[in-house]
Order: C-alpha cells, then structure tokens, then sequence
C-alpha cells in the first residue's frame, strides 16, 4: 500500500539489542509489526503528521472506534483494531505538547510510551510493535531530549521485536546515541 504525501524508503535496519529493540528506516505504515503506536491528540481524531497518515491507511472504521475513548490525557494509551492496515492493532497515545521542560512533559512522555508498552497485557499473542519519534512533529520535542525518554522506555518492553520507524538516518543517529547512552 503507498499512501499519497508519505516517503517510500529503501529498508535497511539496524539490530540493536537482539531480540529487543531494533532502529529501522521504513514506511512506519507498511512496516511488518502487529501493533502500530501513533501519538494521537486527546480528542483522538486523525490528526496531522503520522496519525492522520495511519488513519486514512486504517479507514474511518479507525477514528469511529477510538473516539468514544475520547478524551484522553498526555501519558494515557488505548488499543484499537488496525482495520485496513497491515498490522492488527493500533495504539493511540497522547503525548504533551513541550512548553519549557519543567511542567512534568518528560514524564507525561515516557508515560505516553510505557502506556503503550502496557497494552501488551491486551494482546498477549502478539509479538512485536512499532514505534515513531513521537512528540517531535508539531508537539514541538527536542528531538535528543525525545529520543532519551524514548529510549528509557522502549529497553523496558515485553515484546518479542521492539520497533522504531524513522524517515531520515540524522534521526537514527539521535536515537542510537540516546540508546548508547544506556549500554
């Protein structure tokens, strides 16, 4: 599936910690994972960047069923049926919009990626999920601040194959050094 406006990225990945999280450079949309995490705005409708990518991908069926969850609040994660997606879950999870860093947004953050990380107990069967650099769009996150907090929370996931999708090597780089950090 290509979606309209969406970068179509040679694949090329790097294992990270085996078995655990691995850095890939793919179309987060087509990426072989069975839960897609998306940053999702509290009302849960398609948004812009990579939720209102994922959403048109999904169909309306998507936002029908996500939105009687509604609201939800920066930290907080649902679980929804992928619908017309590869994958057969999508979590959406809010992350904080970044202000100054001292109104609790790097907790709001990890909270956004460990609720997300949580929903595992849900699907017990699955086996993998996917990540983006969340928050780093129009939320407005440093993007090494992101990548730490990103970073901290992803080395405590349960799954089998833990993902995380980028568009551009730099913001590889950001992440694998975050990463370096905690080796």
């Amino acid at each position: 599936m290509s979606i309209p406006g969406y970068f179509l990225i040679k694949r090329f990945s790097v294992v990270v910690l085996e078995g655990m999280v691995k850095f890939v450079l793919a179309n987060f949309v087509n990426i072989n994972s069975e839960i897609l995490v998306i940053s999702a705005n509290p009302s849960l409708l398609a948004g812009s960047g990579i939720s209102g990518i994922v959403h048109k991908a999904a169909g309306s069926k998507l936002e029908a069923d996500a939105r009687p969850s509604a609201p939800l609040t920066p930290g907080q994660a649902i679980m929804t049926p992928a619908f017309n997606l590869s994958a057969k879950y999508v979590i959406h999870t809010v992350c904080p919009r970044y202000m100054d860093g001292q109104r609790g947004e790097a907790e709001q953050l990890y909270d956004a990626y460990a609720s997300a990380l949580a929903l595992h107990s849900q699907a017990p069967d699955t086996k993998s999920i996917a990540f983006v650099s969340m928050g780093t769009g129009v939320y407005k996150w440093p993007m090494e601040l992101a990548a730490d907090i990103a970073v901290k929370a992803l080395l405590t996931s349960t799954f089998d194959e833990t993902l995380m999708c980028f568009i551009d090597e730099r913001t590889r780089l950001i992440y694998q050094a975050a990463l370096n950090r905690y080796l």
